[in-house]
């Protein structure tokens, strides 16, 4: 039986970009029925965020929008402020990803709704908060990953910063969202009373440097760039095989011990000095370079059926498309075909949620929403 639970819930998304079309699909996966308001004539600026286009749109857009319908409003003219104002009337939960003051400025903002809408779960996403001295600064991943120090961190030390291979901090904001959503319509419950939430993605992508920021404040060594590496853990990395990249590590002691063994190392690192892992983090560069040039000599089947036998982290470096056509993910049912195109589904698609139509051309439900916002 297919899992909805937000059915019946109604959310008025007038998110663009990345953090918030992702939540908002996500609440569609879980049975919502998901309004997306845009601009007309050119929409979510990700629908041409390309090549590749499919079904007239980029293929971003299609991955992050699809089970949602579509009407395009100018909410700068107040006929078409009216019928927004009509759709949130209807309206459990909205969201919204303006800049700090414009929902106010089109008569859609927070206060306002909530004051005439006491139910409503109004939810922000924003690149730095409602307030603070970056409020108004553009904040996207790239800005964010920058000004939070993700991207000191990100790379390898001595070359250029670099962001992200996706934007996580969009993603990671997307789902605190998610999660503050459901808690308030669960309090609603309770006390009949909505809720205001924001979220940031300055603010996930402190929380996301938690374990970064204790320990450098701890008396740790400053940040850098790891690499693949972990500043904690050694060995802890990617090494190259002789036909290509294998990911390989040891988070205990005795797991390391394995390691020695099955990798055939006891001569150079069987003895006492490197058998607990602070000593290993000591001793990392010289630590890493026996084990890459041992991983160097075999094949990737070969350290990966070693290690495997002997319980030890290891897998091979793939490429998306790899994973996402991989036995792994089809036995999850993670990626299916659509005209084509290969459409990732959320995590929560291992629970029984329904896969999503496609997603909407502009405004193509703006007809049978104006209708129903008239009666």
């Amino acid at each position: 039986m297919s899992y909805r639970p937000l059915a019946g819930i109604r959310v008025i998304d007038f998110t663009r970009l990345l953090a918030g079309p992702y939540a908002t699909m996500t609440l569609a996966e879980l049975g919502a029925d998901v309004i997306k308001v845009e601009q007309p004539e050119i929409g979510d600026e990700t629908r041409h965020w390309g090549p590749p286009f499919i079904h007239g749109a980029s293929a971003y857009f299609h991955a992050i929008n699809r089970g949602k319908r579509s009407i395009a409003l100018d909410l700068t003219r107040p006929a078409d402020q009216e019928i927004a104002d009509r759709l949130i009337g209807t309206a459990d939960v909205v969201v919204e990803s303006f800049r700090p003051g414009v929902a106010e400025r089109l008569g859609i903002g927070a206060e306002h709704m909530r004051e005439r809408h006491p139910r409503l779960v109004y939810a922000s996403i924003s690149g730095f908060s409602q307030t603070g001295p970056l409020a108004a600064e553009p904040g996207t991943a790239v800005t964010v990953e920058a000004e939070s120090g993700l991207m000191h961190v990100t790379g390898y030390e001595g070359a250029d910063p670099v962001r992200s291979g996706v934007a996580m901090v969009d993603i990671a904001t997307g789902m605190s969202m998610i999660n503050g959503v459901l808690a308030a319509l669960l309090e609603r419950e309770r006390t009949g009373q909505g809720r205001r939430l924001e979220f940031s993605l300055f603010a996930t992508a402190i929380s996301s440097l938690g374990t970064v920021i204790a320990a450098t404040s701890a008396g740790g060594p400053p940040s850098k760039p790891w690499g693949s590496s972990h500043p904690s853990i050694v060995p802890y990395r990617s090494f190259e095989a002789s036909d290509g990249h294998v990911v390989l590590g040891a988070t205990n002691d005795a797991m390391f011990a394995r390691l020695v063994a099955a990798l055939d190392l006891a001569d150079t690192l069987g003895d006492e000095r490197w058998r607990r892992n602070q000593a290993r983090v000591a001793g990392r560069e010289e630590l890493e370079a026996i084990v890459g040039s041992r991983v160097a000599a075999l094949s990737l089947d070969e350290v990966v059926e070693r290690l495997g036998a002997a319980r030890v982290l290891v897998a091979r470096v793939r490429t998306p498309e790899d994973a996402a056509h991989g036995a792994h993910a089809a036995s999850l049912g993670l990626v299916f075909d659509d005209d084509g195109v290969s459409i990732a589904r959320s995590a929560l698609g291992t629970n029984g949620t329904p896969r999503l139509d496609r997603a909407p051309a502009l405004d193509e439900h703006g007809a049978t929403l104006r209708a129903e916002s008239a009666i």
